[in-house]
């Protein structure tokens, strides 16, 4: 590396980190910070908060270049416990790293030979999550069957309605609108319901 350590922990103290964030977090963190001291956002374009501006352009340039960028991995229990060298492929080219025996869920890694990525180790059981996601699925098929048969009866519950509604719309039909005007008056005499 060209520029000296001092130079990256000033950069990673401009914005208020550690010293050993990824990348990710400190385009975040830029973004965040520089809002306070951008001419079109700050309050006050005084000279101390362009040479602020300045000094966070320049820390994040330098972190650009020399802030390690993050690499996830994914090895079984069995590579992890025997560990070893794995060439894996980070952005369009390989890379060689040095798993240690019985590494650990979360253990970060350098590459041989380029230390601005970290790679982070995750130690998964494929066969235990296969079979956590077989149960998975055969749960989702019961609750989609389930939904399916609550919809169906919600369906034969309307269409019962349905066919109430009917018979009764059918009965008051049949007892006084098709009757004639006269039928209905006669019937209103002889029973003395309430026809009109």
């Amino acid at each position: 590396m060209s520029e000296p350590h001092e130079a990256i922990v000033k950069a990673y103290k401009v914005f208020g980190l550690e010293g050993d964030e990824d990348f990710s977090v400190v385009r975040d963190r830029f973004r965040n910070v520089i809002k306070e001291v951008h001419p079109d956002t700050a309050k006050d374009g005084d000279a101390k908060t362009v040479a602020r501006l300045q000094r966070m352009l320049k820390a994040y340039e330098v972190l650009r270049r020399f802030a390690p960028r993050r690499h996830d991995i994914t090895i079984t229990p069995e590579e992890a416990r025997k560990g070893g060298i794995r060439t894996i492929k980070i952005h369009d080219r390989e890379a060689m790293i040095r798993i240690p025996v019985a590494v650990k869920n979360g253990t970060v890694v350098v590459p041989i030979g380029d230390p601005l990525w970290r790679v982070h180790i995750k130690v998964q059981d494929v066969m235990v999550d296969a079979d956590l996601n077989q149960q998975g699925e055969a749960e989702l098929k019961r609750l989609a069957a389930m939904k399916k048969k609550f919809e169906d009866t919600k369906v034969s519950e309307a269409e019962e309605d349905a066919d109430a509604h009917t018979n009764l719309l059918k009965a008051f039909c049949e007892r006084f609108v098709k009757a004639s005007p006269a039928a209905r008056f006669a019937k209103w005499v002889r029973g003395g319901s309430n026809a009109a």
